[in-house]
């Protein structure tokens, strides 16, 4: 109790409680995860709810229900859902602690660099800003988004070998093994800053023929990254669903999601291209992006050697280039670019270092108005860069909450439609047809009964068999409940679609052709018209006759 007592008090713990306060404040009107928004509309964040709680009733990811993310995203939805199987509020738990854990690493990489503690921690206080930049951050709950302070964690790490000869204790390499195989089953395109940096260290170690070092690397590694895939390939095997596994997250994410088809060489120049508008279009980002990278790199106060230095500039580049390779610049959807945030942490804290050894701090029993100012400053800028709040609860019947012109407190269509489904006593099978998940799942209860569950941003002619099982499960009333969307001012009837590919706001590539077999076995209960994405959607729901 002693220790606890001591450690309770000690300064590492009191700045991790300041951040988790300013955290929870933070995340409560930027995460649509939290209770203070009406609901989270985002397609990903319910389509990982809906399949993480489609394995909490015994069914097995990609071989029993079609998503394409890795089985960790499932897991924890899946979690999520016991804890509370109608909300995100564990989410909302989550995304909390990746942004103290983030800013809890900038202020121990501030630290590292020789800052005052002080100074430390203002830094941290105004990390938020980077770590929640709309659109990149938008509704929360991305891959993206979580995997910040683990990156974070590698870039701490690279600083830390450097300046100890690259000798550091052994579990640092098993904790990133581990986070290699989190990764890897979570989304593997956001690998390439591991990949960059084992391949270097183990390169260099190989160079010197250093076997014993090389044996610690290698060794503690496998560990790691076997305890966090093992498990998984246990599952798989068990349940049957190991080829489908590697059908889905693999060959398919590889030759159909991804919207290149050239030769290897050109997806990465492709990528290089992506990557160079993303920082030419924003000040910031190439201030911090290429300016601060440089920076970094060639001060002697930061990186003291020359293959440490070198070996920071290929992780951030291969972390930057592996994430969007394949992508055309066209079609890559800005969450994706989140990940590119990571590698402004090393430049922002030490322009914060050079800002705070010209500015006079004052000592540690002066510094609470600092703190204070510098609180409200982190405030103002992350509310600046992230919007998200005009769309909550604080906003009582926002445009993504309706269009109707009522003072009357209004629902989104997920909790109106929701709750009738729930209040029929009927049996509880649903389609989403033709969109992305829109929340329906999630807002009524409902398991999914079909393995395409939902539509996807993959062009109808390249996987034909989507939609085409929605239509037949339509034709032969085989779900009770059926949820539709159109432009706001179009009927089902009326809505032609828009060329195959779900388009802006989620509408779907069309109801026109399927309105006949819908009358036919359904009727039509309720619609709802409301903002997303900034576009008016008009939602149906359909019962069974």
């Amino acid at each position: 109790m002693k220790r606890i007592g001591t450690h309770l008090h000690s300064k590492n713990s009191q700045v991790l409680g300041l951040l988790t306060i300013v955290g929870v404040f933070i995340m409560t009107f930027c995460s649509y995860t939290s209770p203070a928004f009406y609901f989270d509309t985002s397609p990903d964040n319910n389509a990982f709810f809906t399949v993480g709680k489609a394995m909490m009733h015994g069914i097995v990811p990609y071989k029993d229900i079609f998503e394409q993310k890795g089985p960790y995203v499932y897991f924890l939805h899946g979690l999520a859902y016991l804890v509370s199987n109608r909300s995100f509020l564990l989410i909302f738990v989550y995304e909390i602690a990746t942004l103290v854990a983030a800013m809890f690493l900038v202020y121990k990489l501030g630290q590292l660099l020789r800052v005052s503690q002080l100074g430390a921690l203002l830094i941290a206080l105004l990390s938020p800003l980077l770590f929640l930049y709309h659109p990149y951050y938008d509704y929360g709950d991305t891959v993206e988004f979580f995997t910040l302070p683990l990156l974070i964690s590698l870039i701490y790490l690279l600083v830390l070998l450097d300046q100890r000869g690259l000798t550091v204790s052994h579990w640092w390499f098993f904790a990133q093994g581990a986070i290699v195989g989190v990764v890897f089953l979570s989304k593997y395109t956001l690998l390439g800053a591991w990949i960059v940096f084992y391949l270097g260290l183990v390169g260099v170690l190989l160079v010197k023929r250093q076997w014993r070092q090389l044996g610690r690397v290698v060794g503690w590694s496998a560990g790691g990254f076997l305890l966090t895939t093992v498990p998984w390939l246990i599952y798989f095997l068990v349940t049957g669903g190991l080829s489908a596994f590697i059908n889905v997250y693999i060959l398919f994410n590889t030759k159909v999601y991804l919207t290149s088809s050239v030769a290897a060489f050109s997806n990465l120049v492709q990528s290089m291209t992506v990557v160079s508008q993303f920082f030419q279009n924003n000040v910031l980002f190439f201030l911090l992006g290429v300016v601060g990278t440089l920076l970094v790199t060639f001060q002697r106060d930061v990186f003291q050697h020359n293959f440490t230095r070198g070996l920071y500039l290929l992780t951030i580049l291969g972390c930057d280039l592996f994430a969007l390779y394949g992508y055309q610049a066209g079609a890559v959807y800005q969450y994706y670019e989140l990940i590119y945030f990571a590698g402004f942490v090393l430049p922002f804290v030490y322009l914060g270092k050079l800002f705070f050894a010209r500015v006079q701090l004052p000592n540690e029993n002066e510094d609470t108005f600092v703190i204070l100012a510098t609180l409200l400053i982190s405030l103002f800028l992350v509310l600046g860069v992230n919007n998200n709040v005009t769309n909550s609860k604080i906003f009582p019947n926002n445009s993504s909450i309706t269009e109707k012109a009522t003072a009357k407190p209004q629902q989104p269509a997920q909790l109106v439609f929701g709750h009738m489904m729930r209040a029929a006593h009927a049996p509880l099978t649903m389609l989403n047809y033709g969109s992305i998940d829109m929340g329906f799942y999630t807002a009524s209860g409902a398991v999914p009964s079909t393995y395409f569950f939902q539509n996807y941003n993959i062009p109808q002619a390249s996987a034909p068999q989507i939609l085409q099982s929605q239509v037949n499960l339509i034709k032969q009333g085989q779900v009770e409940w059926v949820v539709l969307n159109t432009p706001a001012g179009k009927t089902v009837k009326q809505w032609q679609g828009g060329g195959g590919r779900i388009s802006s706001g989620n509408l779907n590539p069309g109801t026109a052709k399927l309105a006949k077999p819908l009358n036919e076995n359904y009727r039509e209960v309720a619609q709802h018209t409301q903002v997303f994405e900034g576009v008016s959607v008009t939602y149906w729901l359909y019962r069974l006759r």
